[in-house]
């Protein structure tokens, strides 16, 4: 029941924000997240999910995928305004979903920051995760470019769900001998 009651406030808070003209960016999701760390497992999600992770590139390749979708006349939820971490991407699902919880939807495309993969999907089911290139970026917050490979490595070791890695890069690449139970993967060359 609690979750209900925070949903149903963030949809009123969504609206009140439309009202004034604003997005809200992450707003809805920290809040909500903040209230309940746990309320990713209330939400009742019957279609595939793909999340595309990187250093660099993720908005683009997050919106081209959810584009080919939308010109084949499916419905996408995605993160478009960037908004990539665990409390904007609860947003994303808040502003989407039912008072009960229910997303409808053909397809969920999310951009993903590369640290925070274990984190959003510990209790959404992924189906399809895609990983573009890792580059000492941020390395305030994210700490050196071996860290997030390691950090997204011991996330593989768990997935059962597509690869899909950027041969290019070789700390990608490198990725594709984790110790996960057969993990479908494919190899791009860009």
């Amino acid at each position: 029941m609690k979750n209900f009651f925070i949903i149903l406030i963030m949809k009123v808070l969504h609206f009140i924000l439309k009202v004034c003209g604003k997005k809200g960016g992450n707003f809805l999701g920290k809040i909500a997240y903040d209230w309940n760390p746990d309320i990713f497992k209330y939400f009742k999600i019957d279609c595939p999910i793909i999340a595309v992770t990187a250093t660099n590139g993720k908005t683009m390749t997050n919106n081209a995928i959810g584009y080919v979708f939308k010109t084949a006349g499916k419905k996408v939820i995605s993160n478009t305004e960037g908004n990539n971490m665990e409390t904007g991407i609860l947003s994303t699902i808040l502003k989407n979903c039912t008072l009960t919880g229910k997303v409808k939807a053909d397809y969920l495309v999310f951009e993903v920051d590369e640290g925070y993969v274990p984190v959003v999907f510990k209790d959404l089911k992924l189906d399809t995760l895609v990983i573009l290139d890792f580059f000492r970026d941020q390395l305030d917050r994210n700490g050196e470019v071996e860290s997030l490979i390691l950090r997204i490595n011991d996330f593989l070791k768990t997935y059962t769900g597509n690869l899909v890695l950027n041969n290019d890069d070789p700390n990608v690449a490198r990725l594709r001998t984790s110790k996960s139970r057969k993990l479908k993967y494919l190899l791009l060359q860009c």
